[in-house]
Formats: C-alpha cells, sequence, structure tokens
C-alpha cells in the first residue's frame, strides 16, 4: 500500500514537472517542443493547462483544426475560462468557421464582458459574416472599455 502511495505522488511530481517544462517552452515561443514535452503526460493525468497549451501551440503552428480540438478537450474540463473560448473562436474564424467563432466569442464575452479585445475581435467576425451595425457597436463597446485597443479612424471608415 505504501509503495503503491509513493509511486502515484512520484507520478504527480513528474507530470507537473513536465507540464511546467512544456509551458516554459511554450512562453519561449518553441511551439513544436512545447507540444513534444507535453505529450509525454500520462492521459489519465492531462488537465485544462495541458489542453489549452497544447491546442494553442498547434495554434501558433497554423494548424487550427487540431488545436479547435484540444480547445474542446479543456472546454470539457472547465467551461469557465473566457480565453479558452476567445482562442477556440480564433481559430474557427481563421479556418473560416466565422459562425462557430461568433458563437466562441460570445461565450468568451459572456464569462468576461469587459475585455476589449473580445469585442475587437467579435465584431470582425461580426463584419465578415456582414453584420456590419453590429460589428460597429462591438468596436465602440471595446473602445468604451479601452480606448486604446483600436484605432478610431478604421472604425469611422468601417462604419459611416
Amino acid at each position: 500500500m505504501i509503495i503503491n502511495l509513493v509511486i502515484f505522488i512520484i507520478s504527480i511530481t513528474i507530470n507537473i514537472d513536465t507540464l511546467e517544462k512544456g509551458i516554459r517552452k511554450y512562453n519561449k515561443g518553441k511551439y513544436q517542443k512545447a507540444i513534444e514535452i507535453l505529450g509525454k503526460i500520462e492521459k489519465k493525468n492531462r488537465n485544462f493547462e495541458y489542453y489549452f497549451y497544447v491546442g494553442h501551440s498547434y495554434s501558433y503552428l497554423d494548424n487550427n483544426k487540431i488545436s479547435i480540438i484540444y480547445y474542446d478537450s479543456a472546454i470539457q474540463i472547465n467551461n469557465k475560462k473566457d480565453i479558452v473560448f476567445f482562442e477556440k473562436g480564433f481559430s474557427n474564424f481563421i479556418i473560416g468557421n466565422s459562425i462557430e467563432a461568433l458563437k466562441n466569442l460570445n461565450r468568451a464575452i459572456q464569462l468576461k464582458p469587459n475585455n476589449a479585445k473580445y469585442y475587437v475581435n467579435r465584431g470582425t467576425i461580426k463584419y465578415d459574416l456582414g453584420d456590419k451595425e453590429s460589428a460597429c457597436n462591438d468596436w465602440y463597446n471595446a473602445m468604451r472599455i479601452d480606448n486604446t485597443i483600436i484605432n478610431y479612424k478604421m472604425i469611422q471608415s468601417n462604419c459611416n
């Protein structure tokens, strides 16, 4: 019994160290290496951070279809993290799935309504979908939250 407990504790420590090492590579912009390191974590020990960082690494490597799969796994673990919905929305937008991207950004804004970047990106998606008025409203909302987030002249040229 004690041996099993010691092995369990060692396993958890190794997985935490591996997660931290993978995140350090990610933070240095070494996304492929981060994916390789994070892939060493045992499946039963994969958590929200694992799925988010692997997904985001794939996104940076321009493999957005795979990133969405990882974001979905992160969401299954914790659907209260706004950032994962934002990043999933960005990946959906990049691959041309603007309707799903809009749903993702709506959820990110629902979770964190004072993030100006979310409004800028949702406005861009709405503009892409032909909903100019709603896009402009989002851009103006973004400016109310943070007046440095978007160029006012860009809004004027697209919204007037």
